[in-house]
C-alpha cells in the first residue's frame, strides 16, 4: 500500500502531499484503506442524487452494491473514478483526496479502472488494439511490450484466439472482457464495475462472471454494481444497499439477503431474491 500510495501523490502541487499526509493524522485518517468516502453529496441541478454517503473499502474487499434504479449506485462509482465531481465531501483513494482541486485526477485514475454496462470499444480497432491504446499512449509504454501484456490480459479473459478480431466479429460477452481487459493493461488497483452484465443476453452473463471471480481471487480490490445476486453471495465480502442517494443497510451478503433489517431492503430482496 505504501508504494502504490507514493505513486500516486507524486503528481501533487507542491507540498499538497505533505499538507494531505499531516491532514490524515490530524483527522486519526487510517490510510489502511483502499477507498474512503466521507459525506459525499452530488446533486445534479436541483436533484440531489448523493446524500452523505459514507463508505471504507480495505485493499483486497470485493464490496457489491445494490439497489433499485435510481438510487445512486453508478453516481457513486463514478465520483469515485473522478468521472462525476462531488458537490461536497471526500473521496480518498490510497490516502489521496481526490475532491482536492490541486491533486492531478488523471493520475489517480490511471490506477482506478472502470467498467461499464456498454462495452465502448473502439469499432476500427481490434481487440488486441483496444487493450494496447492506453499503456502507449498514457503511460508511454513500449508498443511490443504493451502487445506481449495484452496478449496475456487477452489469455486471462479466455480471448486470445480473438486479439485481431474486430468488436463487430465478437458476441457481447467477448466484448466486455475485452473491455475487462482493456481496464487491467493500466495496472490498477482498483477496479469498478457498473452492471456490467445487464446488457447481456443470459447465457453470455456466466464468462463475464467468471472473469470477475477470477479477479476477485486474484486479489484486486473491487466495488461491483449488480443485480447478480448469486455472484454477490459466492464473491462478495461485504454488500451495501443503496435506496434514493443513502446507504440503507450494510453487512455480510448471506446476512443481508436472509435478515434484512429496514423495511425497504426486505421489500426488496424478497422481490429480487425470490427469482433466484
Amino acid at each position: 500500500m505504501d508504494g502504490a500510495a507514493g505513486d500516486v501523490r507524486a503528481p501533487l502541487m507542491g507540498g499538497v502531499a505533505e499538507k494531505a499526509e499531516g491532514a490524515l493524522r490530524e483527522r486519526g485518517m487510517d490510510k489502511e484503506y483502499m477507498v474512503e468516502v466521507i459525506d459525499l453529496h452530488k446533486k445534479f441541478g436541483f436533484h440531489e442524487v448523493l446524500k452523505g454517503v459514507n463508505l471504507r473499502v480495505k485493499p483486497s474487499e470485493v464490496l457489491v452494491i445494490v439497489g433499485p434504479s435510481g438510487s445512486g449506485k453508478s453516481t457513486l462509482l463514478r465520483c469515485i473514478n473522478g468521472l462525476e465531481h462531488a458537490t461536497s465531501g471526500h473521496i480518498y483513494i490510497e490516502g489521496v483526496d481526490i475532491t482536492d482541486h490541486r491533486v492531478n485526477i488523471n493520475a489517480v485514475r490511471q490506477k482506478v479502472g472502470i467498467v461499464f454496462q456498454s462495452f465502448n470499444l473502439f469499432p476500427h480497432l481490434t481487440a488486441l488494439r483496444n487493450v494496447i491504446l492506453a499503456p502507449v499512449k498514457v503511460r508511454k509504454m513500449d508498443a511490443a511490450e504493451a502487445e506481449e501484456k495484452a496478449l496475456q490480459l487477452l489469455e486471462r479473459v479466455g480471448l486470445r484466439d480473438k486479439a485481431h478480431a474486430y468488436p463487430a466479429h465478437l458476441s457481447g460477452g467477448q466484448q466486455q472482457r475485452v473491455a475487462i481487459a482493456r481496464s487491467l493493461a493500466m495496472d490498477p488497483d482498483l477496479m469498478l464495475f457498473d452492471e456490467v452484465t445487464s446488457a447481456l443476453d443470459p447465457e453470455l452473463v456466466k464468462e463475464v462472471l467468471d472473469v470477475m471471480k477470477d479477479l476477485a481471487r486474484s486479489g484486486m480490490t473491487m466495488l461491483v454494481v449488480t443485480h447478480e445476486m448469486g455472484f454477490a453471495r459466492e464473491v462478495g465480502d461485504r454488500l451495501i444497499f443503496m435506496d434514493e442517494g443513502e446507504i440503507v443497510e450494510e453487512g455480510v451478503p448471506v446476512e443481508i439477503f436472509t435478515n434484512p433489517r429496514s423495511p425497504r431492503a426486505r421489500d426488496f430482496f424478497s422481490k429480487i431474491l425470490s427469482h433466484l
